[in-house]
């Protein structure tokens, strides 16, 4: 087990003409956290503004599109955990001065950019995200898919991020199964979760503060209608229905089968959506001592209240003030 008590943070700035200032003695509050839906980790550090000894005031030294590291020592050595660009910091003034910084990893580009781009059919999820990551002239480091074909790809006015998410979504569709994205040490990694080793446990009588365990049907879905091709006179038929747990009433969802390449693909599609929302909701947390590594897309085990097995972290914030974090996580699989 890793001593909390021993965990060590650095934040550090780095100039272009490559000098590093330590951050860590002006912190005031640092934390970092990875969303369900977001692509890109956001940081942000509470700083004490004081004069340095060239006469310049700290803030001064922190220019918006200035580049932030941050590295966590757990008994290993110091291991990279951040690196990001100033997007925004905010003055305030009480009795000694301190100013907030938010800076994100680089996958934020893609979360800000549109464009207009077209993929012919038969490409794959993993080539388009490869063309964007190229375009935007991000490096990448581990994709290891998903390598199903998808149909005609054309975006107008969308974020790359949307782009994205949408191909992942199709490629799900298709068979392919989850993927996560993510930003390594400036890299674009792409890749299933769960894949980390060693896989952490967390229990209520070691190391877990506390979880919270909700329920609800406020998305589900209990049947899924597959609409066929209009007729002359506008009228579509219904193809195909699937039911799931209808025992709740009926929740319907609609798939449209011009939207791929055959009646089988529509119909793994309507199945997906019932995989996806055809069991009630659950949202939970967990609040456990940090650990600095621990990201989005990786699985834990827990033993603890009402959650017992292994789960994927689907979004995780860091609070490396008071060497906390809290874990949102969701079944495997």
């Amino acid at each position: 087990m890793i001593d909390v008590a021993k965990l060590n943070y650095s934040l550090v700035l780095f100039h272009p003409d490559g000098q590093r200032l330590d951050l860590q003695p002006y912190i005031r509050s640092l934390s970092w956290e990875e969303n369900d839906g977001e692509l890109a980790v956001r940081l942000e550090a509470e700083l004490q503004n004081i004069q340095m000894s060239d006469g310049k005031w700290l803030h001064q030294l922190m220019p918006l599109g200035g580049q932030i590291f941050l590295y966590a020592d757990w008994g290993s050595g110091q291991q990279e955990i951040f690196r990001g660009t100033i997007f925004s910091w905010n003055y305030r003034t009480d009795p000694l001065g301190h100013f907030t910084i938010t800076a994100y990893d680089q996958l934020i580009y893609l979360m800000k950019s549109k464009d207009d781009r077209f993929y012919p059919a038969g490409q794959t999820a993993k080539a388009i995200i490869e063309d964007i990551a190229k375009a935007w002239r991000i490096p990448l480091g581990t994709v290891q898919g998903p390598d199903a074909a998808l149909a005609k790809q054309v975006f107008r006015g969308d974020t790359l991020a949307d782009m994205i998410y949408s191909v992942l979504d199709q490629a799900k569709k298709r068979g392919a199964g989850k993927w996560i994205v993510r930003s390594k040490q400036g890299k674009i990694d792409v890749i299933r979760p769960g894949q980390n080793s060693p896989v952490y446990r967390f229990t209520h009588d070691e190391n877990v503060d506390s979880i919270q365990d909700r329920q609800d049907i406020e998305d589900l879905v209990t049947r899924v209608k597959i609409i066929g091709a209009e007729d002359s006179e506008g009228k579509a038929p219904v193809v195909a229905q699937l039911d799931g747990r209808t025992e709740f009433g009926m929740l319907q969802e609609v798939v449209y089968q011009r939207q791929f390449d055959n009646a089988s693909a529509a119909k793994a599609a309507a199945q997906d959506i019932l995989k996806e929302r055809g069991q009630p909701r659950r949202m939970r947390k967990v609040i456990a001592p940090d650990l600095p590594f621990l990201r989005k897309g990786d699985k834990v085990k827990i033993s603890a209240g009402t959650l017992i097995g292994y789960y994927i972290v689907s979004g995780v914030v860091h609070d490396a003030t008071n060497r906390i974090m809290v874990m949102e996580v969701e079944d495997v699989g």
